[in-house]
């Protein structure tokens, strides 16, 4: 037998306010399967149902017809907070991703937590300090230093570097990340993508991320795939994803009126 898909989404579908005037078919039977390992990146226009299909993925939305199997386990029907076992994310608002009214540390305990029910946090022991200070320092933000440091005082890039750290502590079965670099200024984006690409290929996580940059990219995962109208309509890996440039990938958004879909 192969390996099992760490994610292997099969003919999901979604339409949302079915037979009415407001009728929107999100996701015309998806097919995607990601390997252990697998860094994919989705890209498309607005309304091309990444989002969607992330929510699905996420247990945030169940589809309407098909199948979620993460790690060989079928998890559609499985609500979200039992989903979030196998599933972290990292949301566009860094403030979504932590909680305001806790340090660094206590939101890495609670990180830890993730998937396990309702209890204490782990005890925030000397050795789960330095557990903690490893993962921070890579970053190079600082925050190894500011473990006692009330989440509400640091700045966006860092609250969201911090969500991503959390979101990985764990290493879950995927990774869903939700234009989570979207919300920062060119500069902090860049970091927190530098931060993701290490965190994610350090600890070979499977991962699923949306961006409209189209550097993100070209840069990040060894795999791409373009979705228009509910449907994949590119995928590209290895040589071909690595030989794209900018202008080639945003040249696939334009429909035969030459009309750019990206935007």
């Amino acid at each position: 037998m192969g390996e099992v898909a760490s994610l292997a989404v099969s003919g999901v579908a979604k339409t949302f306010h079915p037979g009415t005037p407001s009728e929107r078919r999100a996701l015309a039977g998806i097919d995607l399967t990601l390997a252990n390992g697998d860094f994919t990146v989705v890209i498309g226009s607005n309304g091309a149902g990444k989002s969607t299909l992330l929510n699905v993925v996420a247990g945030e939305i169940m589809p309407d017809s098909g199948s979620v199997t993460i790690a060989g386990d079928d998890v559609t029907a499985m609500p979200v907070h039992r989903r979030a076992r196998y599933v972290a994310r990292v949301f566009q608002d860094p403030a979504i991703g932590t909680a305001a009214g806790l340090t660094v540390e206590e939101n890495l305990a609670v990180a830890l937590k993730r998937g396990e029910g309702r209890g204490l946090f782990y005890s925030l022991t000397g050795a789960r300090r330095r557990q903690f200070m490893d993962a921070l320092a890579p970053l190079g933000l600082g925050l190894e230093e500011r473990l006692g440091t009330g989440v509400e005082m640091l700045s966006g890039g860092q609250r969201q570097a911090l969500s991503l750290i959390m979101a990985c502590l764990r290493r879950p079965k995927v990774l869903v990340l939700d234009e989570h670099c979207a919300a920062l200024d060119p500069r902090t984006a860049d970091a927190v993508m530098r931060a993701t690409i290490q965190a994610v290929e350090g600890s070979h996580i499977t991962t699923l991320m949306i961006t409209h940059n189209m550097q993100h990219a070209i840069d990040c995962g060894n795999r791409l795939v373009m979705m228009h109208e509910g449907r994949i309509v590119y995928e590209a890996a290895g040589e071909e994803k690595a030989g794209l440039t900018v202008d080639a990938l945003v040249a696939r958004f334009h429909g035969a009126d030459d009309k750019v879909l990206l935007v």
